[in-house]
């Protein structure tokens, strides 16, 4: 349990930031308040729920400056920030004497942005992690305070590789955390080598080309199709809206560059092997 008497924590209503909360919450932490970000569309979600069975007082915020004058309301000694999508001004980070530490799922300084897991899936990598760092000025640019790597098993979504990571990164916060109250906590400058950038994609990131291999794009589309982008493969001069990805071979040729296998479902011709999609309905 960590000495620290206020903590705040800063995040939204999704499941990614959820396993940061609980870890905190199960080590004992005193929460002064879960600060939550409104944006357009916002459901109120289990977050909200496990905050008010805990009895922590919620805050909704709509901006990065509502966030600031929260904190500033609350004074807290130190602020935990998982899935909170604004970049703080310095004024904000000022206010917590302890600074304010943040999980992200990467390996930084790779992967700096919103949306490191659908670019980790993007460029095929075998394997992830995840970062505490002090937050700073920067856009996931402040200094490491511990990092965990991960393999990505193959066809796992998005969304639960991303639980994944956030729920070890709540774990090596927790860890974290009497050394920053005891004033031993030693961050490392992130290097400057091997900085790599996940903004939200646009269209063209969510098509997969055939010239690509079908584990590639196996991968790729059985990860982010619950993210409900705009998935597509380019096949000559087909286009295929996809759903979802059912199964694949990584060396059987097919005789055509799609084949229609019925009920929805295509099967289409990589280099080498196939995947078979199920259409999107829009298809």
């Amino acid at each position: 349990m960590t000495p620290i008497a206020r903590l705040l924590f800063l995040g939204q209503s999704c499941a990614a930031a959820m396993p940061s909360l609980v870890a905190l919450t199960d080590a004992g932490c005193e929460i002064s308040a879960v600060v939550l970000a409104r944006e357009p569309g916002t459901r109120l979600g289990e977050i909200q729920r496990f905050a008010t069975g805990k009895a922590i007082p919620v805050v909704w915020v709509k901006s990065a400056a509502e966030a600031t004058d929260a904190m500033r309301m609350i004074a807290p000694e130190v602020a935990v920030a998982a899935c909170f999508p604004w970049r703080l001004p310095p004024a904000a980070l000022d206010i917590p004497p302890l600074g304010i530490l943040n999980v992200h799922p990467s390996l930084l300084p790779a992967g700096r942005g919103p949306e490191p897991v659908f670019w980790t899936l993007r460029r095929g990598e075998p394997g992830t992690g995840v970062t505490v760092h002090r937050m700073d000025a920067g856009f996931d640019t402040g200094p490491i305070v511990a990092q965990a790597e991960m393999a990505i098993p193959d066809g796992i979504r998005a969304p639960a590789l991303e639980r994944d990571l956030m729920a070890r990164g709540g774990s090596l916060l927790v860890e974290a955390l009497p050394a920053l109250a005891a004033g031993t906590l030693q961050p490392s400058p992130q290097p400057s080598e091997g900085v790599t950038y996940a903004p939200v994609p646009a269209a063209a990131d969510w098509t997969m080309m055939t010239s690509l291999p079908a584990a590639w794009a196996w991968r790729f589309a059985r990860g982010v199709a619950p993210l409900g982008g705009p998935l597509t493969a380019i096949a000559g001069r087909t286009v295929i809206r996809v759903a979802d990805a059912l199964d694949w071979s990584p060396h059987e040729r097919l005789p055509e560059r799609v084949v229609d296998d019925g009920n929805g479902t295509v099967r289409v011709r990589f280099s080498p092997g196939w995947v078979r999609f199920r259409r999107s309905v829009a298809s």
